[in-house]
This record gives structure tokens, sequence and C-alpha cells, in this order.
């Protein structure tokens, strides 16, 4: 875990990240974000509590990060009196925190910055510790009173450069004539249909209609949730739904061969349309591809710059627009106006309360703007900060509502800590290929014999596709005896079918989990991961550590893979070396602060393995199996033209559990 609410209260058994920060930080209405009861700008959120004696709840670092500024908070005495009590009761003590994260599965460095406000206490340990590195969890100080009322005040903010690193771009809607970011992508997927894309019948995507049911009339909008698309159209700059689909599995098989700028693969999910639902290739060169990391606007996520105003006021017609309809959820609207802990610019942003307007009709006197500007300036600190951190959070700045922004950040936490060369989905590959031999090529492989004169094989073409296909049920009887025996003759069954695609079984998940090189595997990244917490004072990993721990994959470990000959299990055949292999460290946490030897981690390995359940040539011309008659029948019922059996690709995906 990368980030976590200011109070940590347990979560909930099954309860999911999103609905624990939800539930954790809620918010009082009129002190919201974006703006609060006058339609001021409101850089976060009040959030209340409900503890009132000595000791408050304990408020704490969000993520790992850098003081900025932290307070000696005034007594309690102070906070009953003018400046502080304005319209109640009020604390000042605050933690402001500069954090660098690493955002996506390739990740890149962002900076954010927590501003924890109102608190009755901060630990004396961080008082006036500009610079001094605090943990994920550690705590800071205690939640105390603003307004008279038990709560806190909590924002996250980004300077200005740092929203593209974080969303790939700083103003307007996503650009869908260009895909996105693929090296920091996370979280679910996004994609757009234009106009004249083409939508297959067909109630599962093993029997899709040979030509469309439909073009679609109209731009799509298509949000791939896991378990379900969601499909929206734009009309009026608003997206309306359109309907949902449930998915069970994306089918992914080889591309169409007559149409040129495929993948390796095509891909087809189930959406919702104009009319009704059916298949879509979202593969195809004409639909581009994005994920959480663009934070899309038909998933939500609003850039909200069109206040350009140096003032407090919300001048957006964006914010405007949506808070004149009902119900309106401002939570992912990202918007840009000045920090509002800068003295200094109190009469530029506050002045407009002196003088009649919509959301003020009576103005405030001279004397109540008074009393206003010295409470304002018994909390703000701007002028207190390091002149670096004062220039990143000078001017505009982009604000988020933290709850929303900790959800997006959390889903960014898994990182690819290695991959192979060879590609997922490779449907191009040579051992892919079938129905493209003749009988006289198929007659010229082999390597047995003393010479090409006295060259022999086993290929008989005198056999029917039934006789071949039983000369392999026999070698799956033969050498599959243990209990994952099934899964060869799954295998089988799926080739006989002659549908290709992509092969999944939780029994081919179990049998690598419990493989002895997938232990192995296992126990040397551990070592690795253990021994860069070692070097770095066990806090969470860089993008150093990250390349050293995939270099240390790819020089030193042996992955997962049935290379020994397991007559047993049938592993040995029907899978054996595998093809392409990822690796994702996800669930990452640490806990405990200052003593390394107090100091835990854990994390989630998930592996994600695939073969090629398919002959290609240097296979068969090994003296290991050219004079095998059941892989000769393989190697013909695959590539013989006149049989044209479609190999597929075998997928495996666990996860490992690590701690220390």
């Amino acid at each position: 875990m990368q980030i976590s609410p200011p109070i940590l209260f347990p979560r909930q058994d099954n309860e999911d990240y999103a609905a624990w920060v939800m539930r954790t930080m809620p918010v009082i209405s009129h002190r919201a974000y974006p703006v609060n009861g006058v339609n001021s700008w409101h850089g976060g959120i009040h959030i209340p509590h409900t503890d009132t004696g000595a000791l408050a709840n304990p408020l704490r670092a969000v993520a790992d990060g850098v003081i900025v500024y932290a307070n000696d908070p005034a007594p309690a005495e102070k906070r009953d009196r003018k400046p502080l009590n304005y319209d109640g009761k009020t604390d000042n003590g605050c933690v402001l925190i500069r954090h660098e994260m690493l955002i996506g599965e390739d990740p890149v460095s962002c900076v954010l910055y927590s501003l924890t406000m109102h608190m009755k206490q901060v630990r004396p340990e961080i008082q006036g510790k500009a610079g001094m590195r605090v943990r994920r969890g550690q705590v800071i100080g205690t939640s105390g009173m603003v307004s008279g009322v038990n709560a806190y005040h909590f924002q996250m903010c980004c300077p200005s450069e740092m929203l593209k690193m974080l969303c790939g771009r700083e103003q307007g809607n996503l650009d869908v004539s260009a895909p996105g970011e693929e090296r920091t992508a996370y979280g679910h997927r996004y994609f757009f249909l234009p106009e004249g894309t083409a939508i297959y019948a067909g109630g599962t995507p093993y029997a899709l209609s040979a030509s469309p049911c439909c073009l679609i009339s109209e731009a799509l909008y298509i949000a791939h949730e896991g378990s379900k698309t969601r499909t929206l159209r734009k009309a009026d700059g608003i997206y309306e739904s359109v309907g949902e689909a449930a998915v069970a599995v994306d089918y992914i098989c080889e591309p169409p061969p007559a149409v040129s700028g495929y993948k390796t693969y095509s891909e087809w999910i189930r959406v919702a349309y104009p009319g009704g639902e059916g298949w879509v290739d979202v593969s195809s060169p004409t639909i581009n591809t994005w994920t959480d990391a663009d934070f899309p606007d038909w998933a939500g996520w609003t850039l909200v710059d069109d206040d350009s105003t140096p003032d407090s006021q919300c001048n957006s017609a964006m914010v405007k627009k949506a808070l004149a309809k009902q119900d309106s959820d401002l939570t992912r609207f990202i918007c840009k106006f000045p920090l509002e802990w800068n003295f200094a610019s109190f009469d530029v942003r506050f002045s407009w309360l002196k003088a009649p307007n919509d959301e003020l009709p009576e103005p405030m006197s001279d004397e109540d703007y008074a009393s206003l500007k010295e409470h304002a300036q018994a909390l703000c600190f701007f002028d207190k900060l390091p002149v670096e951190n004062q220039m990143e959070l000078t001017g505009l700045v982009w604000h988020f509502d933290p709850r929303e922004l900790m959800i997006q950040l959390q889903k960014a936490e898994r990182r690819v800590i290695y991959y192979t060369n060879n590609k997922m989905n490779d449907f191009t590959a040579d051992d892919m290929r079938h129905g493209d031999l003749t009988k006289e090529q198929i007659l010229a492989q082999g390597r047995l014999g003393l010479g090409e004169k006295f060259k022999f094989n086993l290929f008989n073409f005198n056999k029917t596709v039934e006789e071949h296909f039983a000369s392999m049920e026999s070698m799956a009887f033969w050498t599959a005896w243990g209990k994952y025996a099934p899964l060869i003759r799954v295998m089988l069954d799926k080739f006989r079918k002659n549908e290709g695609g992509v092969f999944r079984h939780e029994l081919l998940n179990q049998a690598f989990l419990e493989h002895e090189t997938t232990r192995v595997c296992v126990a040397n990244i551990k070592s690795f991961i253990h021994e860069r917490l070692r070097i770095n004072d066990f806090n969470y990993l860089s993008s150093l550590d990250l390349n050293d721990i995939n270099k240390n994959i790819g020089k030193n470990v042996v992955l997962p893979k049935f290379n020994d000959v397991d007559w047993f299990n049938g592993l040995g055949i029907a899978v054996h070396d595998t093809y392409a292999t990822k690796i994702y460290l996800e669930d990452f946490d640490i806990t405990g602060v200052g003593d390394i030897f107090s100091t835990n981690y854990k994390a989630t390995l998930r592996f994600h393995i695939q073969d090629h359940f398919g002959l290609d040539l240097s296979d068969l011309n090994c003296l290991l199996f050219e004079n095998t008659p059941w892989f000769c029948s393989w190697f013909m019922l695959q590539r013989y033209k006149l049989y044209d059996f479609k190999p597929f690709i075998s997928e495996a995906s666990f996860t490992a559990q690590i701690e220390g």
C-alpha cells in the first residue's frame, strides 16, 4: 500500500480500498471540495471526527514523503479566542508534506503535496524539521477543531507542471486521436469506437457472425471495468449512458490476416450499443486504448482550468454547470486555482467579499472583513516554507478531491518487475502457424538416418484425422497420471474443437504455483527485494531499485516452467518450456517506523505466463520427437493444409506471497 487515509480505521472484511477510503473520510457538506458554501474555491475537505478528549484521533502521513512545514499549535485557550475563533473554536496545527510517488506499472515519478490542517497537536519530533523524511502511516499529530466543530481539513494538490506527469495532459479532454501512455498504464481500460466501427453478433466469442451485425452510426466511449463494460455517447458535451454488458472473459485470438495494422492478436470484448449488444475487436488499428493512468473524461475526470481570475471566488463555468445539476458529483474534478494558505495574496483573493455578488447578496462589512483577514493570518504559513517549495506552489495549483486521488493512486501501485523479450498474446510466432505446409514439405522434415539418402520419418498420410487424434490421446493416456492429468485431455479437446484463442484453467495455475521452479523463483525474487530494502533503509522501492531487481531476475533466475520430462502429469509435454512471462509486484506494504528490526514488509508476486500449444519446424527436427508417432500426428493436424487445426496459447496466472 503506497497511500492510505489520514486516520487508519480498521478495514472491514472484504471491504475494497475505495469503499474503505470513502467510509473513513466522510465530508462536511458545506466544507467540501472544490467549493465551500459561498462558492469560494476550497482546496480540500473537512472531515468530522468524534474525539473530544485529550487523546484525539492520531493523524498520520498518508504516504512516504518529506516534511515541508510542521508548526507548534496554539494552546487550547488561544483557539477559543480571536483571531483563531472567528466563527467557532479553531485549532491551527498543520503539517505539509511533499510526496514523490511512483505512478504506473513501468513507473514515472510525480510530486504531490498533502496538507493536514486544524490539528490539536503536532508531534514535537517533526516540528520545525523541514526536510525530515516520514513514512506512510507515521503519526504526525492529532485531530482538532475548526469553526467550533470536531473536524480537520485535508487536501492534496500538485504543482502545475506535474499534472502532465500524472495524467498525460494539462488541459481539456482526452485526445481520442492518440492512444494512451503504455508505460504508466494501470487500472481499468477505456476505448473509443469511431463511427463505422463493426459490431458482431454471437452469444459467445467462439461463435461470432461471419459479417458485422451493424456498423455504429455514432462514436461510442467504452469503459472496461473487468466483469462489465459501460458504453457512453457524447451529446452537447455531456456523456450519456448507452448501457452495460456483462463480460465473462475477453476473447483473444489470432489477428485477421487480410487487415494490416493489427497487433500480434485480436481482442474481442462484449459491449452495449444503441439497439443491442455485440462483440467488437478493440485491437483494430482504428480503435485507441487508454487506462486509468490517462484520467479519461468519460470516466468522470474533468480538468477545470477555465477560471483565470486571481481571486478565490469560483468563476468556473464548468463547475457552475455541474453544480446546477441535481446530485452533482465533483469528486473527479481536478481544479486549477491559487493555494489558499498564502496570506500575502489575501486581499487579491478575497476582496470580492466586500462587494455584492450572486453568491453573497449582503457584502461583508469592513469590520467583518478585517476579522476574517486576521483569522486567515493566524492560519496561513506560505511565507514560512522553504524557497523551493514556495516556487512549486506559487500561482495556480492543481487541486484534487483527496479521496478520489487516493483511490486512483492506489490503482497505480502495481509494478512490473520483470518481463521477457517475447511478448504476450503473440499469434505470429512460428509455432502458432497452421495449415501452411503441403504433404511434400512435411515429408521433407526430420533428420534421422545416415544422410539424406536414408532419411525417414513417421508421417503417415494414410491415417484419418480421427486416427491422428487417437494417437495423441494415446500419448495423453500413457504420460499423464497425476492430479494434473486432466489438463492435457482438456487441452486436446480444445485443439480438436479448432477454436484457437487462449486456454485458461485453474488446474494449470495450481500446477505452476506448486512446481519446484516456481518455489525457487519466488525465493530468489524475495531475496533480491529484501536486499534492496536493506540497502535503502526499508523505504519503498525506487525506480533504481526496480531496475536492479529486474536485472537480477534476468541474469540469475530460472523462470517457472515444466522443463523436466514430467511423464507422470503430462505437463512436460503439454506445456514444457514457456514463451512469455511477466512478473508484477503488488499489494506491497511496509509497516513499522524507525528501527529496521521492527520494520516488516509483505507483498504479492503476480505471475502471468504464456506458452504455445503448437509446433514449429525446430520442434519436429529433433531426435526426441521425430521418431514419435503421436508427435508427428500433432504436427500434421496443425500444419498440413488439408487439416489446419489451430494451435492456441496456454495461459497461467497465479500469485505468491512474500514477507519478511
